[in-house]
């Protein structure tokens, strides 16, 4: 009823007293007599041979299914290429919806359902509005013929703050001034980028060897690079399509190869959870890399290979930090850096060109060295490069085992539970799916068992 109310607010309630089942003149107005037969609080005499009437019959079945929903239904594999066609066009992202429930991924991507569109300042709108602005920053440098270490960080930080002013007024039809709140959060998310840009500039003059190449770089559907395809056999055949959001990189002077690194923006803090990249539901971040990997020919950006380095999560709105008093947060450059720290997973291989600070412990990076210069064990952001590229491999292997199982019809109610975590929560087919979430069984993740580490739930 609430999110009827939602969508009509203007809907006048009505109240409704059941009249006699013998007057009905409708199957639809003996729904509630069949769901208290249903649960065996009504009896009426004859009531299988009422049951044989065709309209009955079909409403009685239907109400059946929405208490008691077949989880195992899946489509056939002639109606699923039918339906998604021999080549599926989908996105990363599309995919993990699939690893967070099957029945999530069928009704956005087969049925092709949207939520309603409101002109609202959301969090996926604010999102862009950063993007946006560090889009027209790295634009207005590459003009320029600059590299974005070539600005200090206070030049830097006044760039983003004229674009940002200048993006404001007529964003989205007004959708930044739109009302006193909207203006504010404007400022807000303004603000952040300003901070995040004089940090991060700061970085790449002391430490960051890598350069920012390319944002916003399309891969598919007519973007720069190609798409991504991956053959499933039998003639069917994945092609990823999507937006990275910033590439830099790191290239020998006289050679054709470059190292290559994917950031991608958040507007809160996130981490890669080993748990679901194992079960396919985090697979953004390394999928991007392997796209870049994969690129047939990257002549656009003046080389004949792209050699993966890392791949990182960066908090746009900085991450919160604690400190002894507001003294020492406010203004302070240390909290700031410690707020934009990246995480993700990197080959250590390239540490010194991500740091070449030389320190033991890393300031915008995730990792720790020993005194010998080795890494320590619990540096999970870190690894050897085999590891990584290992890593990379097994993130094309679940993209094409998933690509399989799609074309093979799965399509159950099936959502993954991690400890507490579940996907319904913001899952925008709630409404559709059917499962009670106190009483549904959840698919749970388990952390498979590595190098003698014993399996359990998460």
């Amino acid at each position: 009823f609430g999110l009827v109310k939602k969508l009509f607010p203007a809907l006048v309630v009505e109240e409704f007293t059941h009249a006699d089942w013998r007057e009905a003149e409708h199957a639809g107005e003996l729904v509630g007599p069949i769901v208290q037969i249903q649960n065996e609080k009504l009896k009426i005499k004859n009531w299988t041979r009422l049951l044989r009437l065709p309209a009955l019959a079909r409403l009685n079945q239907s109400l059946h299914n929405l208490r008691q929903p077949a989880m195992d239904e899946s489509l056939s594999p002639a109606l699923a290429e039918k339906l998604y066609g021999p080549v599926l066009k989908t996105s990363v992202s599309r995919l993990e919806n699939f690893a967070a429930c099957p029945f999530r991924f069928l009704v956005h991507s087969g049925l092709r359902a949207e939520e309603r569109k409101v002109f609202e300042l959301d969090f996926r709108e604010q999102g862009s509005f950063q993007h946006d602005v560090l889009k027209i920053f790295h634009e207005e440098l590459t003009a320029a013929h600059k590299r974005w270490r070539d600005v200090s960080p206070a030049e830097a930080r006044e760039r983003v703050g004229r674009i940002a002013a200048g993006l404001m007024a007529d964003y989205r039809d007004g959708l930044l001034r739109d009302s006193a709140q909207t203006q504010f959060t404007a400022r807000m998310l303004a603000g952040a980028l300003q901070d995040f840009i004089e940090v991060l500039v700061g970085w790449m003059r002391e430490r960051y060897q890598f350069d920012p190449a390319e944002v916003e770089l399309g891969f598919g559907d007519e973007g720069k690079v190609p798409a991504w395809e991956l053959d499933l056999g039998g003639g069917r055949t994945v092609a990823l399509r999507g937006r990275i959001d910033r590439v830099d990189l790191w290239r020998e002077p006289g050679s054709d190869a470059a190292w290559c690194v994917v950031i991608d923006y958040k507007s809160s803090e996130k981490r890669l959870d080993p748990v679901l990249l194992e079960h396919g539901v985090q697979l953004q971040l390394l999928s991007y890399l392997n796209v870049l990997r994969h690129w047939p020919d990257p002549r656009a950006l003046g080389l004949a290979r792209l050699i993966p380095a890392g791949v990182f999560y960066v908090n746009l709105r900085g991450r919160d930090v604690s400190g002894g008093s507001r003294a020492e947060l406010a203004g302070a450059m240390e909290a700031r850096k410690e707020a934009y720290r990246h995480t993700g997973r990197f080959d250590a291989g390239v540490l010194a060109k991500l740091d070449a600070s030389g320190a033991d412990r890393g300031e915008q990076f995730n990792f720790r060295l020993k005194k010998d210069g080795t890494l320590y064990t619990n540096s999970t952001d870190a690894m050897p490069s085999s590891d990584f590229a290992g890593l990379l491999a097994r993130v094309e292997t679940q993209l094409r085992e998933m690509g399989r199982r799609i074309f093979s019809g799965e399509a159950g109610v099936d959502p993954y539970r991690k400890g507490a975590e579940t996907p319904c929560k913001f899952c925008d087919y709630a409404g559709v799916c059917r499962i009670d979430p106190w009483t549904h069984e959840y698919r749970v993740l388990r952390r498979q068992e590595v190098a003698g580490v014993d399996a359990g739930e998460e």
